[in-house]
Order: C-alpha cells, then sequence, then structure tokens
C-alpha cells in the first residue's frame, strides 16, 4: 500500500512538471498547422490597373478650295479707235523769243514799309558776339550825326536840353540800332530820338584789335536854342 502511494506522488509530480512542456508543444503544433493551412489556401491577387498614355493626333480638315470666279468679258459699247498709223498728228510750233506781257504801272503797288518803327536790335540776328563797352579797347565815340529839329512842343514850352538815355547795338561797321530806349526825357522825343540814332555813326567798337558788336547805355543830350 505505501508503494502505491509513493508511486502515485512520484505520478503527479512528473505530471506537474510535464504539462507547461506539453502545454507549449500543443500550441506549437496548433500554430504549425494554422501555418500549413494558411500556405495550402491561395491568395487572391488584386487585379492590377495598368493605365497608358495615348497621344492622339488631331489633324483639322483642309481649307475649303476658293470659289471658282467666273470671269465675264463686258463689251464695251464705245468704238475703239486705233491711233496706229494715223500719222504723227498736229505739230506745234514754238516761238524762239516769248513774248511776256508787262504789267501796266497803274496796277503796281509798292508796299510801304516804316523802318523808323522798326526795333532793329531786337529783329536782326547776328552771329557776332556783343560786348558790353566796358570790355572793349576804347569807347566808340560819334562821328557824325544829323541835327533833328526840336518837337513843336518843346519850342512852346522853351525847353532848351533834354536829357534822355537810350540802350543801342553798334555793329562791326559802327552803325547803331536801337535795342530799347530806357529814359526819353519827355514823350514827344522818341521819333526824335529814332530819327538820330538812325543818322549817327560811331567809331568801330574793337577788342583786342579786332571789330565786335558793342551794346552801349549811350546817354543822348539834346541842346536847343530857343
Amino acid at each position: 500500500m505505501i508503494m502505491m502511494n509513493k508511486s502515485a506522488n512520484y505520478i503527479s509530480k512528473a505530471t506537474v512538471k510535464l504539462l507547461p512542456w506539453l502545454l507549449s508543444l500543443l500550441i506549437t503544433l496548433v500554430l504549425v498547422l494554422f501555418m500549413i493551412m494558411f500556405k495550402t489556401k491561395p491568395i487572391p491577387q488584386e487585379d492590377i490597373v495598368t493605365v497608358r498614355s495615348i497621344n492622339v493626333e488631331v489633324r483639322l480638315p483642309p481649307p475649303p478650295p476658293p470659289p471658282e470666279i467666273q470671269q465675264t468679258h463686258e463689251k464695251s459699247s464705245s468704238a475703239t479707235i486705233n491711233l496706229i498709223g494715223l500719222g504723227e498728228g498736229p505739230q506745234l510750233k514754238y516761238s524762239d523769243i516769248p513774248r511776256l506781257a508787262k504789267p501796266k504801272k497803274n496796277t503796281l503797288v509798292i508796299p510801304k514799309f516804316d523802318i523808323d518803327s522798326l526795333n532793329l536790335g531786337q529783329v536782326m540776328s547776328v552771329d557776332f558776339p556783343t560786348l558790353k563797352v566796358k570790355n572793349l579797347d576804347q569807347i566808340p565815340k560819334v562821328i557824325s550825326y544829323k541835327f533833328i529839329k526840336a518837337p513843336a512842343k518843346m519850342v512852346k514850352r522853351r525847353i532848351k536840353r533834354i536829357e534822355s538815355k537810350v540802350e543801342i547795338i553798334i555793329d562791326q561797321q559802327g552803325v547803331p540800332y536801337i535795342k530799347s530806349i530806357v529814359d526819353p526825357g519827355y514823350v514827344e522825343m522818341i521819333d526824335i530820338i529814332r530819327q538820330w540814332i538812325k543818322h549817327a555813326r560811331f567809331t568801330i567798337p574793337k577788342k583786342n584789335g579786332q571789330p565786335v558788336q558793342a551794346l552801349y547805355l549811350y546817354s543822348l543830350n539834346f541842346n536847343y536854342n530857343i
């Protein structure tokens, strides 16, 4: 009896020790079976769609042919003249000495110009340099002039001396031109100043011995014995 109890205890101990090994072996077998089953079962393959690009060349239709132009020949109602063989035509005679018509004197209109009213200092365009008299070799002097009578109003008022200032341009020949009348003294003296400058002549202005144009603020004084 005692021997049977010992053997039973031994078997139970052995079973307890082998139980974890048996469980692990069982689990391993189960996993191996699952793997074999998955391998033998075919896996359905997914459909693969391949996209390919296709170049389509679109050709335009040819242009329509141009419409046929029907040429219509119109008959001219006018008669045609054949000028060939009709001769050389009329001959023209030219005079060796042409005669020009002479205009009559009564029909000619002579234009009138008021030279005294022109401000020649502004009208003239001269390429020569204009220098002030202080920059010249010598100050130009009056060498000739014309005596101009005093205005009637000045005579009635018995004014014997009239002082005026005029800005003039003296060219390379000594001829003066009025640029501006700065101070006529009296309004009645404007025409007198213009006439005096028109007939006056100065010495030729020079710079380094060469003739030049000069700008001169000239003091023009009129003395009358009234």
